[in-house]
């Protein structure tokens, strides 16, 4: 395996494994308020994820940034909070949309800071960081495009149902993140 595929890998296994259920929390938080048939606008919110996501995780391998590891998990748990508060608060799909995607970035940005000490362990050695942060991001945006489509094909399957009401259920879900991340805390 060359090395770009080892990161690509890597960004891959660290969204769709165990210990990565904060992001997948947030990522569930963040996509459960939309239809399949918006992926433009999902994609586009992964997107401005992984762009924040990425730019965090550069200022820190490049030590730009240097963040108290327990803060930012902490902080982690809260942004998957006040996403999934958002679900239930705002009833208004647009609002709830457009606020969505500032969350997708500003929350974006501590996420990242969340993996860097992991990543800077992962590019010791490397001659440079850059090419690596972006293999890694391309793992990462693929794993989270999948995790969606996957996600939304489900809840697409159940709103089939007669006795499916999508906001209810996305209030039930965003219920259960709270309660799960509350546990957490």
């Amino acid at each position: 395996m060359n090395e770009f595929q080892l990161f690509v890998k890597l960004g891959w296994q660290h969204i769709l494994s165990f210990s990565s259920w904060d992001h997948l929390l947030f990522l569930i938080a963040l996509i459960v308020v939309f239809e399949l048939k918006a992926y433009k606008k999902i994609i586009l919110l992964i997107s401005l994820f992984t762009l924040a996501h990425t730019t965090s995780l550069l200022l820190s391998a490049y030590n730009f940034i240097k963040a108290d590891e327990n803060l930012i998990e902490q902080l982690i748990l809260y942004t998957i909070l006040i996403t999934a508060f958002s679900n239930i608060i705002f009833t208004n799909k647009a609002v709830l949309h457009k606020v969505h995607y500032y969350f997708s970035f500003i929350f974006g940005l501590i996420h990242g800071l969340g993996f860097a000490r992991d990543f800077k362990m992962m590019i010791a050695g490397q001659k440079t960081i850059l090419f690596p942060v972006l293999e890694f991001t391309l793992g990462i945006e693929a794993a989270q495009i999948v995790f969606a489509v996957v996600f939304l094909i489900v809840v697409a399957a159940l709103t089939n149902l007669p006795t499916f009401n999508k906001r209810d259920f996305i209030k039930i879900v965003s219920a259960l993140i709270i309660g799960y991340v509350f546990g957490k805390l």
